[in-house]
């Protein structure tokens, strides 16, 4: 698929990170991370323009307070307006920490989030879903987690009220989907698909340099390569804003139980047929 790039800012050409071995200190913990060091943010995007102005802005509020934070926008194809309001936001804030990606057409979720990742040179890389559907306040979690962890993934269910709130499919889905994950791939997290996820700058290079995946189930094949290659893999707790809950779910449990299988089972073959290495 070929993709007509047009990036905000300075765009750097990545090749493919070599895989590296992992450096732990003499005691077997991760060394410290500085509290200045910079922090990579990446957000895609899809269609967004109805709330991206509300997501811009508690960026630019967001960065008040932490300037060693560059946030990454992703524009995966847009139809609408999403683009050109992220670039006349860039425009007017004029804040070197704001970058913004684009490319036709569009390729997926997890394609986005791995070009917000070849492209960013923070110490830490997270990465949020655009619409914020978990508060930019999880950031604070996620790297204060990541001083003890090489990845660190949001986690629905440690928050008591999240199960009350699910709609029924998308409840159901779930228990189907972690279901099949622990029987497929022996992945025994409850939740691996919340759209909020941090990384150590050289486990994100590598696992989205041998990441193939790029729709529904692209998270779990990161964590699944993160959990072979030794990482060590932390948890918060994710919790969904009330103006995303009460989005109409899109989730058909029919086609959507089929889909979770196939794309198991292909992360699966694909590790026994040596493609991640």
């Amino acid at each position: 698929m070929k993709k007509s790039w047009n990036p905000v800012g300075t765009w750097t050409q990545l090749t493919s990170p070599r895989r590296v071995k992992q450096w732990h200190e003499s005691d077997g913990s991760l060394p410290r991370l500085s509290p200045t060091g910079q922090v990579s943010i990446v957000l895609p995007v899809y269609n967004e323009q109805v709330g991206i102005q509300r997501t811009f802005e508690a960026v630019l509020q967001y960065l008040k307070t932490h300037p060693n934070f560059t946030f990454i926008f992703v524009d995966d194809g847009s139809l609408d307006r999403t683009k050109q309001m992220i670039t006349t936001g860039i425009h007017i804030a004029k804040m070197p920490q704001i970058k913004l990606l684009s490319y036709k057409p569009r390729a997926g979720k997890g394609y986005a989030i791995r070009q917000g990742v070849e492209y960013a040179e923070g110490d830490l890389i997270c990465f949020l879903d655009g619409d914020l559907a978990y508060s930019l306040a999880h950031l604070d979690l996620l790297i204060e987690k990541l001083q003890t962890c090489d990845v660190v993934i949001g986690n629905r269910r440690l928050i008591q009220e999240h199960q009350k709130d699910v709609r029924f499919n998308r409840k159901i889905a779930g228990k189907i989907f972690n279901f099949l994950s622990r029987k497929i791939l022996n992945l025994q997290y409850s939740d691996m698909q919340a759209g909020l996820k941090g990384f150590r700058q050289s486990a994100a290079k590598q696992l989205f340099s041998r990441q193939i995946l790029t729709g529904f189930s692209f998270d779990v094949e990161l964590i699944y390569l993160a959990r072979q290659w030794g990482y060590t893999i932390g948890e918060i707790p994710a919790k969904i804003s009330k103006k995303h809950q009460k989005k109409l779910s899109k989730v058909n449990l029919v086609h959507d139980s089929i889909k979770m299988l196939l794309d198991l089972l292909k992360i699966r073959f694909n590790d026994q047929l040596g493609r991640y290495h």
